[in-house]
């Protein structure tokens, strides 16, 4: 069976986190049907494939030198079920489409975090799903899950089934992801305050964060004085009430700003401590239709970590006293961010509170980047997937509670390994991908 191709054929330059490679081929399916046959192709074949989303993650997730997939085309709400909240999104779609989708039937994911560019079926494919606390006693919005399996034939994962905790984080080699379902609010608006505080009372009043839906703040390794923003929701007002909304002509001068800041890392690398808090300084209070315009389309930091909240003050205490050491001077700033516990298998957050971390190093601190990872996996901090994993299978197996249950689903559901490239199949102890 020959694959129905909607582009090019032949050798295509593609980035996909962590340097450039070179598919046979890539192809945009816009229907269910051209899905399966790509994947029942190269079943036939015996080649790899791997699926690519808007490019969010730093990880060489997506490098084959077979076949790419992209969902760019297969996007839109195909479900709603507007009594139970309830809805499916075809995995291409990307957040700021669904949220707009979402809004007409008066409805909106319970986690805030989702930056706009990036597409449902990555996101969820690697645990990004969110972040928040408040009365988000339920992490993720995932309740169900529909793929393209290794025979090229779809498959659905429910929300009563056990291997679902098992399969939402799934890094894409249990199948092609087509489908997400999803569980929804009632829509709000949502209003985002930025303050000055101390590092120490940050640490001590974690209790604190609980009474707002979405924290985070930042931290340079020195001193004490951080920078933290607040986001809750409120009700809707009527129009004549509104403050100025995030989306203003203002409000979209600085989001192109930010745009520019992004395709200039050298300027963000030469200057971490003027450049990168901007991130944070947007008005004291600033309304918005929706949760993924008070976010960056990338993540901060060229480093990402998840632990314990409980462990958090005791790791910073470590990195403050390491990068003093080093250099008196501001050379790594951090974000930190909380989330509640999670049952996914593979999800940073699994069975615990969680302190999300992201870390940048300003340009020549490679010592300083370095020295806080010891610090982190010392503390035997989890991996964020968006960034790059060097750990073997053993030791993210000691990690994550529930790897070699994963790893078993895998197996059973791929045996030969067509969704596996050199990358995952270090991660998973696979000698041929």
């Amino acid at each position: 069976m020959k694959p129905l191709r909607l582009v090019r054929r032949g050798i295509a330059r593609r980035r996909a986190g962590g340097g450039e490679h070179a598919p046979r081929f890539i192809t945009t399916p816009a229907v269910l049907e051209q899905i399966q046959r790509e994947v029942a192709y190269a079943a036939e074949t015996g080649s790899h494939l791997r699926v690519a989303g808007r490019g969010h993650t730093r990880a060489p997730m997506c490098r084959c030198d077979d076949g790419l997939l992209q969902l760019s085309r297969f996007t839109g709400l195909e479900e709603v079920d507007a009594v139970h909240g309830i809805v499916w999104v075809r995995a291409g779609t990307r957040m700021a489409q669904l949220a707009r989708e979402l809004a007409g039937y008066g409805m909106m994911l319970p986690t805030l975090g989702w930056p706009g560019n990036e597409s449902i079926g990555g996101a969820v494919s690697i645990g990004s799903y969110g972040l928040g606390t408040g009365d988000n006693r339920h992490a993720c919005p995932v309740v169900g899950l529909r793929m393209i399996g290794a025979d090229g034939a779809l498959f659905s994962i429910g929300a009563q089934e056990a291997r679902l905790p098992v399969a939402r984080v799934s890094l894409g080699t249990l199948g092609v992801l087509t489908h997400v379902g999803l569980r929804c609010v009632p829509a709000t608006h949502m209003r985002a305050r930025v303050a000055r505080g101390s590092l120490s009372a940050a640490l001590k009043r974690v209790e604190a964060t609980r009474a707002h839906d979405y924290v985070e703040w930042y931290w340079h390794a020195h001193g004490d004085d951080i920078r933290i923003r607040t986001i809750d929701r409120r009700p809707r007002r009527p129009p004549s009430q509104r403050g100025r909304p995030l989306d203003s002509g203002a409000a979209r001068l600085r989001s192109a700003a930010l745009r520019l800041a992004d395709a200039l890392p050298q300027v963000s690398r030469r200057l971490p401590r003027r450049l990168i808090p901007e991130r944070a300084r947007v008005p004291k209070d600033v309304d918005a239709a929706y949760s993924w315009q008070l976010f960056a389309d990338s993540s901060l930091g060229s480093l990402g970590y998840a632990l314990p909240v409980s462990e958090l003050g005791d790791v910073l205490e470590s990195l403050g006293g390491v990068m003093r050491a080093l250099d008196p001077r501001d050379r790594v700033l951090l974000r930190v961010r909380y989330i509640c516990a999670d049952d996914g298998a593979l999800s940073p957050a699994y069975g615990q509170e969680t302190a999300v971390v992201h870390l940048t190093a300003a340009e020549g601190a490679r010592e300083h980047a370095e020295a806080a990872g010891e610090i982190f996996d010392r503390a035997g901090a989890r991996p964020l997937w968006s960034m790059p994993v060097e750990h073997h299978a053993a030791d993210l197996a000691a990690r994550f509670p529930l790897w070699e249950d994963f790893a078993t689903l895998r197996a059973d559901l791929d045996p030969r390994g067509l969704f596996l490239n050199d990358y995952l199949a270090g991660l998973f102890g696979v000698s041929e991908p």
